[in-house]
């Protein structure tokens, strides 16, 4: 799901020297349980897994942006390791690969890459507030790609933040309306300036046979972090197209303190809007029963941090999880709904990833976040879902 919002590129592009003695993780360092003789479903189960974005493996990778030195990673969360052991590097190339989902089956992975980007210069778009940087560094493509890292392959061109339908056989995903909007922002998969919410077949986007379905068609908004629910509602934030400006508190990120959180059917119908304050609103993803929404929230409005919040399907029950003066970004939960995962910046570390609780405490205290990722490396842009695993193979 999880999506193209704000990052800031300070943070997110912190290199840590490596360790003495660290190593790389290895292809074979996660339980790759995802082959074997035995076919039949009863071999199989789902795994709690995360997939995410880090540039662990390529802290001196000589490239000509800091966001190429990321790549696709998938952990499991349960059984942290200190040798990172339980941690799989999917994609090994110089450039930036992230917002990766696995879908409800487990089977696959769709994911963001800018390897197709326009050539430096060529792109014929202003640089976009929250940077100072070509534009082309952030405009991406959607890729597929099978649990090993296997068979990448281009989805869609110009689209970002995929997210599956409750079936595993459809995305939803943003896109530029008209195919040539500028990125609205210097974020990676940042939403084009005319971005709208796209629906399509992933079979029929393999095959060529469909043209994705633009499903909110607002050309006075910018539509962009769409999340699929297992009740088929999808969750998405809308913003004035205009209204991003660079943060002067940190002038490598924007604000956009119009955006807010909407509801939509798959087929573009029952559009409902769930927030309505003068804060920002970004990255929303839906518990597994569909019946809340953890999201980053700009509470106070303004230039303040963001925050974690969650709310109730029905735009009641708000409540703010996090309070501090770091930004807590890319909420998402986990399969059991029990906990949530985050990035949030580490001082002499950047971006790392945390989980904690979804509620308060019963004293009505905020509950305690724990830090999972840890230097050398930055660690963002998590999505907590479920892997396909072959129980008949013994794990490695």
């Amino acid at each position: 799901m999880h999506k193209g919002i704000l990052i800031a590129v300070a943070a997110l592009v912190l290199v840590v020297a490596a360790a003495p003695g660290s190593a790389s993780v290895a292809r074979t360092s996660l339980d790759e349980r995802t082959t074997g003789a035995c076919a039949d479903a009863s071999c199989f189960s789902l795994v709690s897994t995360v997939a995410f974005s880090s540039n662990r493996d390529n802290l001196t990778l000589d490239v000509r942006h800091p966001t190429l030195r990321f790549e696709v990673y998938l952990m499991n969360p349960v059984e942290v390791r200190a040798d990172r052991s339980n941690v799989r590097r999917l994609t090994y190339n110089s450039d930036g690969d992230g917002f990766a989902v696995l879908p409800p089956d487990g089977k696959k992975i769709v994911f963001d890459s800018n390897r197709n980007r326009p050539e430096l210069g060529s792109l014929p778009c202003p640089v976009a507030p929250g940077g100072t940087d070509d534009p082309s560094y952030f405009v991406s493509d959607l890729f597929l790609m099978e649990t090993d890292g296997s068979e990448q392959t281009l989805l869609r061109r110009g689209g970002s933040s995929g997210t599956w339908s409750p079936d595993s056989k459809s995305i939803a995903f943003h896109a530029s309306a008209s195919g040539a909007g500028c990125p609205s922002r210097s974020d990676p998969g940042a939403a084009a300036t005319d971005s709208d919410i796209f629906v399509a077949n992933v079979d029929d986007l393999l095959a060529g046979i469909e043209q994705p379905r633009n499903i909110t068609n607002t050309p006075d908004k910018i539509d962009d972090d769409a999340d699929w629910s297992a009740t088929g509602r999808i969750v998405y934030t809308a913003h004035r197209v205009g209204d991003d400006i660079t943060n002067p508190l940190n002038p490598q990120g924007a604000v956009s303190n119009s955006a807010e959180l909407y509801l939509v059917d798959a087929d573009g119908s029952d559009r409902v809007r769930l927030t309505e304050n003068t804060f920002e609103e970004r990255a929303p993803a839906w518990s597994p029963n569909g019946d809340k929404i953890v999201y980053s929230c700009r509470i106070g409005g303004g230039f303040a941090d963001f925050e974690i919040c969650v709310i109730d399907a029905d735009g009641t029950h708000w409540v703010q999880l996090t309070d501090n003066s770091l930004a807590d970004l890319t909420a998402s939960f986990s399969p059991d709904g029990q906990q949530i995962v985050f990035q949030r910046p580490v001082p002499g570390q950047g971006n790392q990833l945390f989980t904690m609780r979804p509620t308060l405490n019963q004293d009505g205290t905020l509950p305690t976040a724990t830090q999972l990722t840890f230097a050398p490396g930055v660690n963002l842009i998590p999505n907590w879902g479920e892997l396909r695993v072959n129980d008949q193979e013994p794990a490695q």
